[in-house]
């Protein structure tokens, strides 16, 4: 199920959104690190990222055309986002930059879809594009 952000009502979470694109003066000097330094570069895809965010606030869709109700103009509270909802990027990155501070990341002030971690083995870099991720260290 897809929500029609389109359909959103201006005012209501509708100016809410954000999608963790990286700079890419940071993307080039990642690369350029990581071959100055013989790292692998490692790409990672999360799949359906937009539904693992935790909605703030009450979010009501209208059930899609073709699916039966009890009642006529039923509608549903989500419990989770939805893809096609204005704040699914900003939910799942939200929570996906949590569980990564939790983990001792440090998130750039630089650039917030950039993430590191330095132990006594060495460092890990990873890099946030929407829901594209660049791992190196």
């Amino acid at each position: 199920m897809v929500v029609m952000g389109n359909k959103q009502q201006f005012g209501l979470k509708y100016e809410d959104t954000f999608t963790p694109a990286a700079n890419m003066t940071t993307v080039r000097t990642i690369i350029a690190i990581a071959a100055s330094e013989s790292w692998k570069i490692h790409q990672l895809d999360v799949k359906n990222a937009f539904l693992h965010g935790d909605l703030k606030g009450e979010v009501y869709i209208k059930l899609p055309t073709g699916m039966s109700s009890p009642l006529p103009n039923i509608v549903c509270k989500l419990k989770h986002s939805l893809y096609g909802l204005k704040q699914a990027p900003r939910v799942w990155f939200e929570k996906f930059s949590t569980t990564l501070l939790g983990f001792s990341f440090i998130q750039s002030s630089y650039d917030q879809s950039l993430f590191l971690q330095r132990t006594s083995k060495g460092i890990v870099i990873l890099l946030v594009y929407v829901y594209d991720i660049i791992v190196t260290g």
